[in-house]
């Protein structure tokens, strides 16, 4: 699954955490149940030192970003929201210094992200259908808790 519906739907479980910790919990949750899931990724594995790579995260980045900057800009869980967010985001990043350094410590994490990562890919348009589901309801859910 790619960045923005993992920020996305971290985003909408922070925006209805009540505790620190069940925010990160369940951000945390939420990717491995999204990556559970057959989708499309744009990239199979990360290199670092690959330009491109690093152009495809950031545009991805930046754009789950200013849309859950816009969608919750007023909400009063900003720190939830935050910690929820980086929780959804934390087991990707361990996998990109695990693959590109080789830290050790991260083996066992990385083989736990395989193993619940889904071996069945998408083509892009199916793909792209489900990650448009995915981040459409979550910014609903985002709206809903927003305007109530």
């Amino acid at each position: 699954m790619i960045i923005t519906p993992h920020m996305l739907v971290g985003a909408a479980v922070g925006a209805h955490s009540s505790h620190l910790w069940s925010a990160f919990v369940l951000g945390l949750f939420s990717h491995y149940l999204l990556d559970a899931l057959p989708h499309w990724d744009y990239l199979n594995e990360v290199k670092i030192s690959n330009p491109d790579h690093l152009k495809k995260i950031g545009l991805d980045f930046i754009l789950g970003g200013l849309l859950v900057l816009f969608l919750t800009w007023s909400s009063p869980q900003k720190f939830f929201i935050l910690v929820a967010l980086i929780a959804a985001l934390l087991p990707d990043c361990l996998e990109v210094f695990y693959s590109n350094f080789n830290i050790k410590w991260l083996r066992p994490l990385s083989l736990i992200h395989h193993k619940i990562h889904s071996q069945k890919r998408l083509s892009f348009w199916s793909g792209l259908s489900l990650m448009l589901i995915v981040s459409l309801t979550a910014i609903m859910i985002l709206l809903f808790n927003k305007w109530g």
